[in-house]
């Protein structure tokens, strides 16, 4: 449908947007000579808002979430939004506090391991954790890059090969991630999650406008006749028993929007003030439930145009419905769509592929390389090894990349799944004081153990996803505690971080110290 140049002029021009940010962000630091390395970033509430929402929706958006509502129908869609109405109280009793402990430790964390070791003191919890954050995060990566060329190779009829799209699209993400680092990526997230919010809500009103003309009475008409399964459980495709229902919502409640490395440090660690934490706590659901209203209308609508489409087909839903109905209408309108379908999918896959690629970064060179074979790095070359790690890091997810499974849908559940283990080790960690190390370690090992046999033995990794492995290892975490002791001394600065920041930024005296107490970013 698209020429081959034209796909890449897109991508061309849209890259060189995001150095742009990069060199401008890096120049910026410079003149004000300020110090610190690509992995760490303090950031106002606008910003830290936009960057957590863009690096989470990543290839969710145009791929795997269409296709999701498309077999999985609208008991999916509602199950979307009973999840996102858990973030703010999931934050507000975790990553609240997870910023405080940061703000006492004057902003020392850079991974999420960082956290873990401060409150349980084990250097082989740090490098468990890190092999498990790891592990996460080369699906994830690959997912982006996947999307991307699979976009470029449908958009252009084959022009485009998958795999020399594959590597174009990961050597250039990993050279903007070298250039820039963290700071940078948040700042073009800020412009890329507004671009890829309205082109989604574009192309919905174009497919329903070309569609149905403009009615969604009309497509949910033709849904009721022909697809009355889009309304009911399992979903069109019986793709969501009773048991994805319950599997599922944990998964993205805890895994996917607290536990995946570079949401974690997003929301733990970047806010510059109690005000950005509580901002971001009441407007990720808010602008959740605006872009998985979009996704669903792309199912829905594509659903009720075409019925038949296999499962990996329906992740290529909206160039589906832009070559087979939107090009017969206005061709010039299907090709303005299929150049916004492609820069906008590239936007916010990259947005999530370069926050991952960062905190992959530090955990290699923290976690492992300084805390676990305690190779210590000159201040002068943290940069530069920085640079190598991601480097070598996206070359790891591209050969990955090159050869996926069908799905999309594959890749990022098996990276949320594989984390939420580790969630109830977390929570024991803030409210008990009895949780030991020993009980931490055990607790990471069994959960990530019972998700692998949940994926690769059992054959029920596409319900349950992380579910059994977070419950076990939230019995192993109690259990273990019981019976193993470890010294009060090892916690006891970490929870007198705790109290005291709570006390600093919580309890206050009246209206005035309260507003002063929000702002305080020190």
């Amino acid at each position: 449908m698209l020429s081959a140049s034209t796909i890449w002029i897109a991508f061309g021009v849209y890259m060189v947007f995001l150095l742009g940010v990069a060199v401008f962000v890096t120049q910026k630091e410079k003149r004000q000579k300020v110090g610190g390395s690509l992995l760490t970033a303090s950031v106002p509430w606008p910003v830290l808002v936009m960057t957590y929402i863009a690096s989470l929706m990543s290839t969710w958006v145009f791929f795997a979430g269409p296709g999701a509502y498309y077999r999985g129908g609208l008991g999916y869609w509602i199950s979307e939004l009973s999840y996102i109405a858990l973030f703010p109280i999931i934050a507000h009793f975790t990553m609240n506090k997870v910023w405080i402990v940061n703000k006492q430790r004057k902003g020392a964390f850079t991974t999420p391991a960082d956290f873990y070791y401060d409150r349980f003191k084990s250097p082989v919890l740090r490098t468990i954790l890190g092999i498990i954050f790891l592990a996460a995060s080369f699906p994830y990566i690959s997912s982006v890059l996947v999307a991307i060329a699979q976009a470029a190779q449908y958009a252009t009829d084959g022009a485009i090969n998958y795999r020399m799209a594959v590597i174009v699209v990961g050597l250039i993400m990993t050279v903007f991630v070298c250039v820039g680092g963290v700071k940078s990526a948040a700042m073009a997230d800020t412009v890329q999650g507004l671009l890829f919010i309205l082109m989604l809500w574009v192309i919905v009103i174009a497919c329903l406008i070309v569609g149905f003309g403009g009615s969604l009475n009309l497509a949910l008409d033709n849904l009721w006749e022909h697809t009355q399964s889009f309304f009911s459980y399992p979903g069109p495709s019986g793709w969501t028993p009773y048991a994805g229902r319950f599997g599922y919502p944990f998964s993205c409640a805890i895994g996917w929007t607290i536990m995946l490395p570079h949401v974690f440090v997003r929301s733990g660690y970047f806010g510059d003030n109690l005000k950005a934490q509580r901002k971001l706590s009441f407007l990720t659901p808010v602008l959740q439930a605006v872009v998985w209203t979009g996704t669903m209308m792309i199912g829905l609508i594509g659903l009720a145009l075409v019925n038949n489409l296999a499962a990996s087909e329906s992740e290529l839903i909206i160039p589906y419905m832009i070559k087979n109905f939107v090009l017969n209408f206005n061709p010039v309108l299907a090709k303005v769509l299929m150049v916004g379908f492609f820069v906008g999918a590239s936007a916010v896959g990259l947005s999530t592929a370069n926050a991952f690629l960062s905190v992959s970064s530090a955990i290699v060179s923290s976690d492992l390389i300084k805390n676990t074979f305690h190779i210590n790095v000159p201040k002068s070359k943290e940069t530069l090894v920085n640079r190598i790690i991601i480097a070598v890091l996206g070359l790891g997810s591209l050969l990955l990349a090159i050869d996926p499974p069908d799905l999309i849908f594959t890749l990022i559940m098996f990276s949320i799944a594989i984390v939420m283990p580790l969630f109830p080790i977390l929570v024991a960690g803030l409210y008990w004081k009895k949780a030991t190390k020993q009980a931490a370690i055990v607790s990471a090992i069994v959960g990530t153990v019972l998700v692998l046999l949940t994926y690769f033995v059992w054959n029920i990794g596409g319900t349950w996803y992380g579910a059994i492995g977070m419950l076990g290892s939230t019995i192993t975490m109690v259990v273990v505690s019981l019976f193993t002791k470890q010294p009060e001394s090892d916690a006891a600065p970490f929870y007198e971080a705790l109290e005291s920041g709570m006390k600093r930024y919580y309890v206050v005296k009246d209206k005035k110290s309260a507003k002063a107490a929000a702002k305080a970013g020190e």
